[in-house]
């Protein structure tokens, strides 16, 4: 019998407007940049992943599309992600391009909860972190599908009719993301902003 898919979709197509417009995901973290480090992360626990949005920074041999038009959010980029992968099934997780952190350990703990349903990642202090999830392929496309036109529309549509989703406690530090200047200081990381 052959193994459930593992693929991952993970989000590089923002416009990163609090950090002037320098394109997170590319930006380095210990001399890798933060989307290599997300799509590492996948690799480790043998998960095929897409990356949805610019190409900077993302590993050869990584497949890369764009959600239509570019800038239409992060359904949209879900959508264009789930539309490059052949159906299978399987998990899909869903993953900023933003997370230097997360680790292989937490990947495998939401993918391991999903089947069947959805796994997110929740923080220290209870919020649910939705681009830090696993996904059942078969809920995940039927959801997407539902929803019709994604673009533009807000990512919480995605969970709204879910029901009971599987909350996985992950630490702070594995769900830290980049999104301004003081994210980049926190984790010891030159800005090179202009004005900065």
């Amino acid at each position: 019998m052959e193994a459930p898919a593992l693929r991952g979709i993970v989000l590089a197509g923002g416009r990163s407007s609090r950090l002037g417009g320098r394109h997170k995901p590319a930006i380095e973290v210990g001399g890798e940049p933060i989307v290599a480090r997300v799509v590492r992360a996948l690799r480790a626990i043998d998960a095929e992943p897409v990356v949805v949005g610019d190409p900077a920074g993302v590993p050869a041999g990584v497949a890369v599309v764009r959600e239509e038009p570019p800038f239409a959010g992060p359904l949209a980029a879900i959508a264009a992600g789930l539309g490059a992968l052949p159906p299978a099934d399987g998990v899909v997780l869903v993953l900023g391009g933003d997370m230097p952190f997360v680790t292989p350990d937490a990947l495998r703990r939401l993918a391991s909860a999903a089947p069947g349903a959805v796994a997110l990642a929740v923080d220290p202090s209870g919020r649910d972190q939705p681009l830090c999830a696993a996904w059942d392929e078969r809920v995940l496309r039927a959801r997407v599908a539902v929803l019709g036109d994604p673009r533009d529309r807000p990512l919480r549509a995605l969970l709204e009719t879910v029901g009971d989703a599987i909350r996985i406690p992950l630490p702070a530090a594995e769900l830290a993301d980049v999104d301004t200047s003081e994210d980049l200081r926190r984790l010891g990381v030159a800005d090179q902003t202009p004005g900065s």
